[in-house]
């Protein structure tokens, strides 16, 4: 016999399992929320770090830009003022500044061609920081120094920005290459900062060039490390590295293709963009990189002049004391959920003897197949158990009455099966199966209903050389839908042969609906008649669709139609006929919605376009009208292959 586990043991187990999960579920939330808080705490203490360094580096730039100014902005009120200052005075002028500035390596006057000296294109006046001889170095270039030398400073970028930009700007860091007393050479990280000159015309006269010496920025940036295995490093706004202290070569490469996280070998994304970093920056946003297991954050602080300062720290430094925590919870949870076990075994175990009475009365319940009552155990508990007998001699009581219900209702719906089979059969006997055989064109119609009993229509009769037709589309579906059918249908017959024009046929009809027409349904219409020998289409389209001809060469179009109302909207509604020429061996094609609303399981509809498109292939191949029928029924059936049908589909195709 097959081992049986108890009501207690299962329910002891079932309860612990959720209080496990809503343990684990706790755990997950505080580690996710925990784990958000530090994140947030950690870039935002990297952040003030950054803050505060790119403050203190703001301010060494934000001076040398003053003084530059200043300087630019005497020589051009000199110069605005024909008030020229010589050499000497330039020389004079700029070593103050660089005396005043301890910061500074050099700088200079660098004119446009003739603005200085008219006999000379090239005039630059520099002066630079001479360390390593305890001095300044004074130099003017000349048209004669710039034929010996070859440096040409119309053709460096400090000069060609400037001027194309005509803004102040600050350069592309660079290293500058020193020759020392022992013969050694070593590299000066500068930056050179611009100053467009203007005479008193606005015409551009020159550029006030400052190199500002950057070797301090190693220790500010190493100074502001938040964490253990942090860096800090800049960079320019091409994404190259300014300065990575914690490098071997501290000046060279950008954040694509240099590692800059102690530990790891990544390289950052090329999609990233100074525009995303620079957003980031500003939005006080960072970056999150992975290298396998690893992972590391990028916090951004952009300057004013374009550099942006970046932060990076391993996940480890900003998890670390959340890691701590996560371990407390773990040794905690398992203790809490061991107890809990036992305890609760012991417990449900007492709890739930009277559960086996009601198990056993569930089962003799089943056994008469609700035929007749089961006497179920009363339970005085005054809790849920007592509920739950409760509950079995309600249920049991329904289920009797239920299944007594049932009996009856089942012989109601086969008795209304019934009634809707003598629908459909009325509907299949008004829709016209007999199409004659003609000695010029042809037709034939079909209509596949998406209930039991549709709602599309179509008739016609042939009076002489003429045929006359109808196709139309009842609102609503069933048995309601299918007796308004049969009054349009029987309303066309009736007025059909009484040489009355299409729009008066249409009218007549539209009174005889609104007449019976208590539920405010209506039905759209195309009536028509054609002559055989002449091809002359008489025609009213009551809110239809719009018919569809294809001539001998297989060509299609739609037939456009006046905006007549449908049928069952206005009982004094005129409607109007209009006509078209059908050339011999054209086909008509009439249709409902069913046709160009149907969906497939995407919910794509086939549509006009899908229409005109078998219209111009298949039904050029079709011999016959019936042939040309199925085609279209086939070409929809395959487009929506899988998906329900959702409305009536009914085609008329009519050759001449």
């Amino acid at each position: 016999m097959e081992k049986r586990h108890s009501f207690a043991s299962r329910l002891s187990l079932k309860t612990v399992l959720l209080a496990t999960a809503l343990f684990l579920a706790s755990i997950s939330v505080i580690g996710i929320g925990g784990g958000r808080i530090v994140e947030n705490s950690s870039l935002q203490y990297a952040g003030q770090c950054l803050s505060s360094t790119v403050l203190d580096m703001q301010s060494i730039i934000s001076e040398t830009e003053t003084v530059a100014d200043a300087v630019a902005m005497t020589a051009e009120e000199h110069f605005q003022a024909g008030q020229m200052m010589d050499t000497s005075r330039c020389y004079s002028l700029l070593s103050r500044t660089l005396q005043n500035n301890p910061d500074l390596y050099g700088c200079g006057f660098f004119f446009a061609p003739y603005a200085y000296d008219k006999s000379n294109a090239h005039i630059g006046i520099y002066v630079n920081n001479d360390w390593e001889h305890g001095g300044y170095v004074y130099e003017c270039d000349t048209d004669e120094s710039t034929a010996v030398d070859g440096w040409d400073y119309f053709d460096n970028d400090f000069y060609t920005l400037t001027r194309k930009s005509g803004k102040r700007l600050w350069l592309t860091p660079y290293l500058e290459e020193v020759m020392t007393n022992n013969g050694v050479n070593t590299f000066r990280l500068l930056s050179t900062y611009v100053y467009p000159m203007h005479g008193s015309k606005g015409e551009f006269i020159g550029v006030y060039a400052v190199d500002l010496q950057l070797d301090w920025l190693n220790e500010k940036l190493i100074k502001m490390r938040p964490y253990e295995h942090s860096n800090v490093f800049l960079l320019d706004s091409c994404l190259n590295i300014i300065c990575n202290p914690l490098a071997q070569d501290p000046y060279n490469g950008s954040i694509y293709d240099t590692p800059f996280i102690e530990g790891f070998d990544y390289i950052v994304d090329s999609t990233l963009t100074f525009a995303s970093v620079s957003k980031m920056a500003d939005e006080d946003g960072f970056l999150r990189i992975k290298e396998g297991l690893k992972s590391a954050y990028l916090v951004f602080d952009k300057m004013e002049n374009g550099w942006i300062v970046c932060v990076s720290s391993t996940s480890n430094d900003v998890f670390a004391d959340l890691k701590k925590l996560w371990l407390i919870l773990v040794v905690l949870t398992v203790v809490v959920l061991a107890v809990l076990f036992f305890l609760n075994k012991r417990m449900i175990r007492h709890l739930s003897q009277p559960v086996m009475q009601f198990a056993n009365a569930a089962r003799e319940i089943t056994e008469v197949k609700f035929t007749e009552p089961v006497a179920i155990p009363e339970v005085h508990t005054n809790d849920e158990l007592e509920e739950l007998g409760n509950a079995l001699n309600f249920m049991q009581d329904s289920a009797i009455q239920y299944i007594s219900d049932l009996t009856t209702t089942t012989k109601e719906k086969e008795r209304l099966k019934s009634e809707l089979d003598v629908a459909r059969n009325i509907q299949n006997q008004m829709l016209c199966r007999n199409f004659p055989t003609m000695d010029k064109g042809g037709i034939f119609a079909d209509s596949i209903p998406a209930k039991e009993v549709g709602g599309d229509l179509y008739d016609f009769f042939i009076n002489n050389k003429d045929i006359y037709f109808i196709l139309g589309d009842v609102s609503g579906k069933g048995v309601p839908a299918a007796l308004l059918m049969a009054i349009t249908i029987a309303a066309f017959r009736s007025v059909g042969k009484r040489n009355h024009t299409m729009g008066q046929i249409v009218t007549m009809i539209n009174k005889t609906y609104c007449k019976s027409n208590e539920d405010m349904m209506f039905v759209t219409l195309v009536v028509g008649k054609i002559d055989t020998e002449t091809g002359r289409m008489e025609y009213c389209n009551a809110g239809h669709n719009p018919m569809v001809i294809v001539d001998a060469e297989g060509k299609s179009r739609f037939i456009n139609a006046k905006r007549n109302l449908a049928c069952g909207v206005m009982s004094d509604f005129e409607y109007e006929s209009e006509e078209i020429v059908l050339r011999q061996g054209s086909r008509l094609v009439v249709y409902s919605d069913g046709i160009t609303e149907a969906e497939n399981l995407t919910k794509a509809q086939y549509g006009e376009q899908r229409l005109l498109e078998w219209a111009s292939t298949a039904t050029a191949e079709a011999l016959k009208d019936a042939g040309a029928v199925s085609s279209l029924i086939s070409s929809v059936r395959e487009f929506t292959a899988g998906a329900e049908q959702n409305d009536d589909m009914t085609v008329m195709s009519i050759s001449i």
